[in-house]
């Protein structure tokens, strides 16, 4: 009577579980099931016990046959994780879990890390400003130069990495970070400078004419041996090519953008 009473028990509890539960055999033969795997596969337990597996429709056998453990229900709005051991008698217990509000978390917690992402200014590896903060002052500088015919100028630095990227496994990060102090200590206190891309700088040159920057660049060329690299570089220097261009009337910040990287190319294919 006891053993009786536990089996009731515990048959209870598996029909109310907050999962769903199948016993499957050999033959796909769905040989039990569960009210809330009932309520998964949009069916009834008495439809689905005795079944087939590949009887049923397209999006119920889809979820209990696809290989990933996670994918959407038939209604496109759920996400369940299925998961399969294996019994005696070549029977296989099928578990399907609702976990809708898990992925939708993730999806929200993956859309927030890219939010906070995207309003980053500065560059992890280098500490100078990044993409997007470079963008903000280069568009106000524009705007200045449109207003007041303020001379600028911009110059893209692009670090040649090929050596460097030969010598596996080390990393070139040691000698962006090592352009980027060179860099920098070549300016002026009103230029700016950022990170563009991996192996490419912007320089930001107010105030500065065509001739002028010219000059500079050039006394940054002339320089670029005493680049100083870890030793396990050994003699290797990065090679620097220079893509220049000065705002003109009619320039916004693509326009300008593009005939610096006109000259980048022009220059690195020299």
């Amino acid at each position: 009577m006891e053993q009786t009473t536990m089996t009731q028990i515990d048959q209870s509890l598996l029909q109310n579980a907050p999962f769903g539960l199948l016993l499957i055999d050999r033959n796909d033969l769905i040989g039990w099931a569960n009210q809330r795997a009932a309520e998964m596969l949009q069916s009834s337990v008495a439809e689905l016990t005795g079944q087939r597996v590949n009887a049923l429709g397209d999006a119920s056998r889809k979820l209990l046959q696809a290989e990933p453990k996670v994918q959407h229900a038939a209604d496109q709005r759920h996400w369940v994780r299925r998961i399969v051991e294996s019994g005696a008698d070549d029977m296989r217990l099928v578990i399907l879990q609702d976990v809708t509000e898990q992925e939708r978390l993730a999806e929200e917690n993956a859309r927030l890390r890219q939010q906070v992402e995207d309003l980053r200014l500065t560059d992890d590896l280098t500490g100078l400003p990044n993409k997007r903060a470079i963008s903000q002052a280069l568009d106000l500088h524009i705007s200045r130069s449109r207003r007041y015919q303020n001379p600028l100028s911009i110059a893209l630095v692009q670090v040649d990495m090929q050596g460097f990227a030969n010598l596996q496994p080390l990393s070139t990060d040691p000698v962006t970070l090592a352009v980027s102090r060179f860099l920098r200590d070549r300016l002026r206190w009103v230029d700016q400078i950022a990170r563009w891309a991996d192996n490419v700088f912007l320089l930001v040159l107010p105030e500065t004419v065509s001739e002028d920057a010219e000059a500079l660049l050039e006394k940054i060329r002339g320089e670029q041996d005493s680049i100083v690299v870890p030793e396990a570089f050994g003699d290797l220097r990065p090679r620097l090519a220079f893509g220049l261009a000065c705002w003109a009337k009619g320039d916004d910040m693509r326009t300008l953008l593009r005939k610096a990287l006109n000259g980048l190319a022009a220059n690195a294919a020299a």
